[in-house]
This record gives C-alpha cells, sequence and structure tokens, in this order.
C-alpha cells in the first residue's frame, strides 16, 4: 500500500528530450532513452543487461516508447528508421529506412509514438509540422523490414475526404501528425489512430474561388 512504499533501485539516465516508457516483460525491463539508446534492465535491481544506441545521428528527437513481440523489440529512430532489436541481445535483426524524399524533408518528420504490432506487420506514425502533403502511417513487415503499405492521414485529392479541404492544393496541404501509439482489434483486423489536425486553418475558413 501506499504508506510502504520505497525505492527499491534507481538506474541513471542521460537528461535530454525524452519521455521514456518502461515495458517490462518476464523480469526484464526494456526503455528507449536518449539520444536514441534502448537498454535493457534486469527489473529486480537494474543491472544493464544490454545496450543498444544509434550511432550517426545529428539529432536525437522525443521518444514515447517501444514495442515488444515475441523476441524482439520494435523502436523508431530519430533518423526516421524502424528497427528491430533481439530482445535476448540487442543485436540489430533489421533496419528499415522510411521513404522520405530529399534530406531536407527527411529532417523535418519525427517518429515519436512506439511502434504498434498488428498481425505480421509493424506500424509507425509521423509527425510533420507544416510539411506539403501531411504526415503519414508507414507499416514493416516485422520478419523482413519491408514496407507492407502507407496511409496519408492527409486526404489528397481524389481519395475519401479528398474534397473536404475547400480546393487547397495537396502541396497545400500539412498535418495529421500521430504524436502516439494506434490501437489494433485483432478481431476486426483494424488499427485506429487519432491524428492532429492541419497546422494553418486560415486556408480552410475562406470561400474558394
Amino acid at each position: 500500500n501506499v504508506s510502504g512504499l520505497k525505492p527499491a533501485w534507481r538506474a541513471p539516465l542521460l537528461h535530454g528530450s525524452s519521455m521514456p516508457m518502461p515495458l517490462v516483460h518476464q523480469g526484464v525491463m526494456f526503455l528507449q532513452t536518449f539520444p536514441d539508446t534502448v537498454i535493457a534492465l534486469d527489473a529486480t535491481n537494474g543491472d544493464v543487461l544490454w545496450r543498444y544506441k544509434r550511432e550517426g545521428l545529428s539529432r536525437s528527437t522525443k521518444k514515447m516508447g517501444l514495442s515488444l513481440h515475441e523476441d524482439r523489440i520494435y523502436v523508431a529512430t530519430s533518423d526516421m528508421h524502424v528497427i528491430a532489436l533481439s530482445a535476448k541481445s540487442g543485436e540489430l535483426v533489421w533496419d528499415h529506412t522510411m521513404d522520405l524524399g530529399s534530406p531536407e524533408e527527411r529532417r523535418r518528420y519525427q517518429a515519436r509514438g512506439a511502434p504498434l504490432i498488428a498481425g505480421d506487420v509493424v506500424i509507425q506514425g509521423t509527425l510533420s509540422f507544416r510539411v506539403p502533403k501531411g504526415s503519414f502511417i508507414i507499416a514493416v513487415d516485422r520478419r523482413s523490414g519491408q514496407e507492407a503499405w502507407r496511409f496519408n492521414t492527409v486526404a489528397w485529392p481524389g481519395q475519401p475526404g479528398g474534397n473536404t479541404w475547400n480546393g487547397i492544393p495537396v502541396e497545400e496541404r500539412n498535418g495529421g501528425s500521430i504524436w502516439q501509439q494506434g490501437t489494433y482489434d485483432p478481431e476486426s483486423n483494424l488499427v485506429y489512430f487519432g491524428v492532429a489536425p492541419t497546422y494553418d486553418t486560415a486556408p480552410l475558413l475562406v470561400p474558394a474561388d
């Protein structure tokens, strides 16, 4: 109970832009922290079992969690990759590079929420701030690391809802960011995500010519 709570152990983490949510399974605690580092700890005493650090990054964006399925850990990285690690050793199993265009365009996207495991795919949402055509959700085959499908969170012309943007060209549409992990219903085989609105509402308020 509350009156009997006391610290069992403490593990220091590097100070930085991160919001790690620990995940505990069979006595092992996994977390992704700054700077783009995944750590496995003995949940009974805090001893580090293994550590994976993403190298060669020019920045490290906030991370909100990681995912575990069978013997693999899945995480999104600040350089816009989705990776799979061995849950036992932390070794890299596969590394998928999201197709985002030029290096400048890549810097305008982020992936913060934990990946969502749904059947045979790993699903990852993205954030984009005033990026033309908006954000997207990507699904990666969890065995091979290859892209399975992609969904635009901002409706493009010709897509369902694409005519609700007051005639704004797709290059001027933005928003639809995914901040958190989605939810999967295995019975219906559907995934559910909440998306952010557009970051520029003014053109929606003016009648189209």
